[in-house]
């Protein structure tokens, strides 16, 4: 039966082709959006998995960058019970960077580059974080520290009581490949990185693993404010440690409570928040390919109604052989079960093309195409296009030696 079916869609390519692309499109469409969400969730999933404890920054802030809150909130802070550790920080976009704007580059790159390559520059804006050390220095879950590469490597070491006031950073590796000594090769430990029209000495250097967060230059608070041009009463967010973690929610509440117009939100809860905002993209992303798959589907109901019509003849004489109804059920029905199957795996195979490609060319950020995502577009294209094929299958079933000779006679 499954060489037969085969055989009649071969007989017929154009028709095929078209019917297998017209499916093929929204499986590919549901791979390729949902490699992206999946990558997404694991980005920030491993993000957010390097931070604890609390971090306190203006309300309706979308981020550190753009909040700003006064100096001596502080002392008061450290004084809500449950709160171990409070730390200041700066956090504002770099100036240029040897020389390079980042906010210049970023924006036409958005005008004149292809898409793909303007959206990567997007991650490579180079933020500056200042930290009040003898506060930082007591954190436990420090992630730029804990980050540091080895001795080893190269790694050096993070900023000290030593470095206050003094022009000494700590960078990524992929800030010091992105911005290069003279001879090319990727900044060391000991050289010097021109921010703005002033020189800092690298003393450290880390790596996340994360986009998100190896963009990050990090100096001590009273460099960066006058770098930065931050007022001395000013600070951008506090890192807060709690003394028991798992009263984390609680002292969020306790803050909120103290300080109206700030947001105390626990790095856990942020992944919640992701998790919940990318659930509702989800649904939206399900609903979008749905509508097209839909349209694939009415696609291969159409190609096989109009299959169906012109075999009327080839019907009447397989029932006068002896085939059945069901025999004939059976037939077309396998007909549409195989473009479902040929959309699956032509889809597939498309997606990992684009997956694999993508992903070489993307730094820091992975699309996730799971055999889990594969087997069930599959099983959707299958089970789609059997059930489009039902209704032209359950008319050739019905079709009589009669008539095909009625319809053999007025062609």
């Amino acid at each position: 039966m499954w060489t037969f079916a085969w055989q009649n869609l071969v007989t017929r390519p154009s028709r095929t082709t078209l019917a297998v692309v017209g499916l093929t499109i929204p499986v590919l469409a549901f791979l390729g959006l949902f490699s992206v969400s999946r990558g997404i969730r694991d980005l920030m999933g491993s993000t957010l998995s390097k931070m604890q404890g609390l971090q306190v920054l203006r309300e309706n802030s979308p981020s550190p960058v753009f909040s700003d809150l006064p100096a001596d909130m502080g002392p008061k802070l450290r004084r809500i019970p449950g709160a171990r550790v409070v730390a200041p920080e700066v956090w504002k976009i770099a100036p240029p960077v040897n020389g390079k704007s980042v906010t210049g580059a970023v924006a036409l790159g958005l005008l004149t580059r292809p898409r793909e390559q303007a959206f990567k520059g997007l991650a490579n804006v180079i933020v500056i974080e200042g930290q009040d050390l003898p506060e930082h220095l007591k954190l436990k879950s420090a992630v730029f520290s804990m980050s540091l590469l080895p001795k080893e490597r190269g790694g050096g070491r993070f900023l000290n009581l030593g470095d206050i006031g003094k022009h000494n950073v700590v960078i990524s590796t992929k800030i010091a490949h992105d911005y290069p000594s003279t001879n090319g090769s990727p900044k060391k430990v000991g050289q010097t990185l021109r921010i703005g029209s002033e020189d800092f000495t690298i003393v450290g250097i880390y790596e996340t693993g994360s986009i998100l967060l190896d963009v990050t230059i990090v100096m001590e608070i009273s460099v960066a404010r006058k770098l930065l041009g931050v007022a001395e009463g000013n600070v951008s967010t506090y890192d807060v440690e709690p003394v028991d973690i798992t009263q984390t929610n609680a002292l969020a509440e306790r803050i909120m409570d103290a300080f109206p117009g700030v947001r105390a939100q626990p790095v856990s809860q942020f992944n919640l928040t992701v998790g919940t905002i990318m659930g509702k993209l989800d649904l939206f992303l399900l609903l979008a390919v749905g509508l097209a798959t839909l349209v694939g589907g009415v696609g291969i109901a159409n190609t096989m109604l109009m299959s169906t019509m012109e075999r009327y003849v080839e019907f009447g004489v397989m029932r006068t052989n002896g085939w059945t109804r069901r025999n004939i059920l059976t037939l077309v029905t396998t007909e549409s079960a195989l473009l479902g199957v040929l959309s699956g795996v032509l889809g597939g195979l498309l997606a990992t093309a684009v997956v694999l490609v993508v992903n070489r060319l993307l730094d820091g950020f992975s699309l996730d195409l799971s055999p889990w995502l594969l087997a069930t577009s599959l099983a959707s294209a299958l089970v789609i296009a059997t059930v489009s094929g039902l209704y032209p299958a359950w008319r050739a079933s019905r079709m009589t030696p009669m008539d095909a000779i009625r319809h053999s006679g007025t062609t």
